[in-house]
């Protein structure tokens, strides 16, 4: 009996897991629907391009949104979830999603040339200040080890010549994707935030710090990975791994 009561004692205190219909809404709020959709063109465009080369069965692209969805439901709970729709309540936050979407179609040239002027005003530190450590908590390390663990690395072990992987090579391998990833990321949110008053990004960072964000964050680079992971597999063939790996230092 005791057992009993400690195993529902234990379910109650972590909550069910998310609803499908709370996962239907935080795709609505947030721009996780958009990339999805567009890594489906990307991808698709891909896959066609091997279609003649092999006679191996094409990846349904769909399955990448179905996939998400299922890992977001069964990784969160369904107070995790509310927690998380709550932040996207607050019209700052709702304010730098729009501000991403419209960023996908800016000329990359543009993003550029406002980023190098930005870096180059010392005036803009307390903006780059504020930005990396908004980047810290929606790219979190921790979020980015996932990625590469449960995507990048299969992909190199499995790819022509992923045999002859040393763990060195995978470890300097993953250093550079988190390096790689941390450095986009602060190009595009200072890109995306550009219109954004120090006020404004002081108060984006303090939605940035809460539980939710810190969920939010594992829960979708963790099921981008699940997602995108069948179909980077049916690749895996065709992935030589020595044309991707970093030069290693001469000492």
């Amino acid at each position: 009996m005791k057992k009993i009561i400690l195993l529902l004692t234990l379910f109650t205190s972590l909550g069910f897991t998310a609803t499908p219909a709370q996962v239907e809404q935080y795709l609505s709020v947030s721009n996780a629907e958009e990339e999805l959709i567009s890594l489906e063109r990307e991808f698709s465009a891909m896959q066609n391009s091997f279609s003649q080369d092999t006679n191996s069965s094409t990846y349904d692209m769909q399955m990448l949104t179905l996939r998400f969805k299922e890992y977001l439901q069964k990784h969160l709970s369904d107070n995790e979830m509310d927690e998380i729709l709550a932040n996207y309540k607050n019209i700052i936050l709702l304010q730098f999603v729009s501000a991403s979407s419209q960023v996908q179609n800016n000329d990359l040239n543009e993003s550029d040339a406002y980023i190098k002027k930005l870096m180059a005003d010392p005036q803009s530190n307390v903006r780059i200040g504020l930005i990396e450590k908004i980047r810290d908590k929606f790219y979190s390390k921790e979020a980015l080890v996932l990625m590469f663990d449960d995507l990048m690395k299969p992909l190199i072990q499995k790819g022509i010549g992923g045999d002859k992987i040393n763990q060195e090579l995978l470890k300097n391998s993953k250093e550079n994707y988190i390096k790689m990833m941390t450095n986009a990321a602060k190009k595009e949110l200072l890109y995306t935030s550009k219109d954004f008053t120090i006020e404004e990004l002081e108060a984006l960072l303090k939605i940035a710090k809460t539980p939710a964000t810190e969920h939010e964050s594992k829960a979708v680079f963790g099921g981008m990975a699940y997602a995108l992971k069948e179909f980077f597999m049916s690749l895996a063939n065709r992935y030589d791994v020595s044309k991707h790996q970093p030069q290693q230092t001469k000492h």
